[in-house]
């Protein structure tokens, strides 16, 4: 009976919302930034059912740290989960998603923080388990799809369900095809010829996974690995590099001969980040542009902290889809790097 008590004391303990005392092992951030509510709620709502799939355990480990628990103790995430557990358990949910459950946002207009998230349960897509932590329902509120946590990379984490919102101008097809992007001039997909097999078919209606680009523990996959710094060199990728099969792009796209400003030799010298935005996932510019301008957020500038930018006269301000995918005029931009680039009705950050 004494045991029963103290086990009861040690899961109130436990309910606090703050979660004072429960610090994350990864990254900067605490377990409060993606488990919210409380340990009871977020662990009968993941995988398990009922507190007692834990706190039933025949494991001494498990046993002794429940008897050892009185009212007010802090309890750390390694009382029960091991420093390398969070990321290890990445290749379990990509694979075997349909086994916990999820969310799926309530969509706002063009780079929009969604308004709300519906619990899925199970989760029936990839995507509804990632964002069930990787958005603002897990990190908490973000600032121009920004958190204020810090993940492993040292850079600030950002709000994947606001990026993958198909009411953007552009984004991987995550959620659903390009062609179903309302917000998105017309070509809304991009040309087969611009896509690597097994990528080149279905344009427009396809969709991919989190972890066609991800691998477990959140790094790049596939043949190339890198982006936005070329290893050789230490600097950012630059269109001139774009032979090399290193760079993450070229596990989908051709990268050169894809379309006229792409072949252009004056633009061989600039970095990708400098038209492309660093965390491509999704953008409130068509293509996956960034333009300097006061709406980008810091996360998405070349360095991925507000700075590394383009000098006054490179800086692309503007941006005009062409109606061609491959085709595309010097008006469709607008920047000082020459005169012909006076784009001054076009989309902007």
């Amino acid at each position: 009976m004494k045991r029963i008590g103290i086990t009861f004391v040690a899961l109130l303990a436990m309910t606090v919302p703050a979660m004072a005392g429960h610090v994350a092992t990864i990254g900067t951030g605490t377990c409060g930034s993606c488990h919210r509510t409380n340990l009871i709620t977020q662990h009968g709502g993941f995988a398990a059912t009922v507190c007692q799939t834990c706190h039933d355990s025949t494991a001494t480990a498990v046993k002794d740290t429940i008897v050892s628990g009185v009212a007010g103790q802090p309890y750390t995430c390694s009382n029960c989960h091991g420093a390398e557990t969070h990321l290890s358990k990445h290749g379990d949910y990509a694979t075997n998603f349909a086994t916990y459950n999820g969310v799926e946002p309530v969509n706002g207009g063009i780079w929009t923080a969604p308004a709300s998230y519906t619990k899925v349960t199970p989760a029936a897509k990839q995507y509804q388990l990632c964002v069930k932590c990787h958005s603002s329902n897990g990190l908490g509120a973000t600032t121009n799809s920004v958190s204020s946590v810090m993940g492993p990379s040292g850079l600030l984490l950002t709000d994947q369900a606001m990026e993958f919102n198909p009411n953007n101008r552009s984004g991987h097809p995550i959620v659903t095809g390009l062609n179903n992007y309302p917000n998105s001039p017309a070509p809304k997909a991009l040309a087969k010829t611009q896509l690597t097999a097994p990528w080149n078919v279905n344009v427009g209606t396809q969709t991919m996974k989190c972890s066609d680009c991800h691998s477990i523990d959140g790094k790049l996959t596939g043949v190339g690995k890198e982006w936005p710094y070329n290893s050789a060199t230490g600097q950012l990728w630059k269109l001139s590099d774009a032979g090399n099969t290193r760079l993450f792009c070229k596990n989908c796209h051709p990268i050169t001969n894809t379309n006229n400003t792409h072949s252009e030799d004056n633009h061989f010298k600039y970095p990708c980040v400098y038209c492309h935005t660093r965390v491509p996932h999704g953008g409130k510019v068509s293509r996956l542009i960034v333009t300097f301008t006061s709406g980008l957020p810091t996360r998405y500038y070349p360095d991925g902290k507000g700075g590394g930018t383009p000098s006054l006269e490179d800086k692309l301000l503007r941006y005009t889809k062409a109606t061609s995918a491959s085709r595309y005029d010097t008006p469709s931009c607008d920047a000082d790097c020459h005169g012909s680039h006076e784009n001054r009705t076009g989309e902007a950050w």
